[in-house]
């Protein structure tokens, strides 16, 4: 499911079966196409999935899984104000290799292409084998008591055809904000040229 329309409906289907079912289970990870040591269906209520407080707050701690090369990556953060930049994603296209910016709003034409080296996506498997990013496999946070807030999706495929995807509103998986922080660090480059080329017109 890709671009705006795709994403807005996954997320108001989230929503509203959150409502329903507590969001507690995924179904979307097939078994056999997710990183070895991964699980579908995690439990946003099971605290046996969860680490040692020190771990937690050290990463480096976490005996993060080992993950294949990365294919696509694309990850979002919104809030309740509407923001230029939609979703940013790490694309591997042939020999090319490139962060895609995608504006809010924006038609398909407009999306920004931003070539980058493959230490960029190197770097990003390392970011999630550091958070161990495995370990958020199917899941589905829902705060239903927030009347505010923001959610977020994430969402990664690997040239072997595994992936690991998760989703949250106002509830998200261990080590979200430093994970997300450090993917916009990664992409920063990119989406200043984004903002650049915004202002040029």
């Amino acid at each position: 499911m890709r671009g705006k329309k795709g994403w807005i409906l996954l997320m108001t289907f989230t929503a509203l079966a959150a409502l329903a079912a507590g969001c507690g289970k995924w179904s979307g990870n097939k078994p056999g196409k997710m990183p070895d040591g991964t699980t579908a269906g995690a439990d946003t209520e099971n605290t046996e999935n969860m680490e040692n407080s020190e771990n937690m707050q050290n990463p480096e701690n976490v005996q993060g899984t080992p993950l294949p090369v990365i294919q696509e990556l694309t990850y979002y953060v919104h809030g309740t104000m509407v923001e230029e930049i939609w979703s940013v994603s790490l694309i591997r296209q042939e020999e090319e290799v490139l962060v895609r910016v995608e504006p809010w709003g924006g038609e398909e034409e407009e999306i920004f292409d931003y070539p980058v080296d493959e230490e960029v996506f190197d770097k990003a498997r390392t970011i999630l084998e550091n958070y161990n990013v495995a370990s958020w496999a199917g899941f589905c946070g829902y705060d239903p008591n927030a009347l505010d807030g923001y959610s977020m999706s994430f969402q990664v495929e690997f040239v072997d055809g595994s992936r690991i995807e998760a989703t949250g509103e106002n509830q998200f998986p261990e080590n979200f904000d430093e994970v997300f922080s450090e993917l916009d660090d990664l992409t920063a480059e990119a989406r200043e040229a984004f903002y650049e080329e915004q202002t040029s017109f």
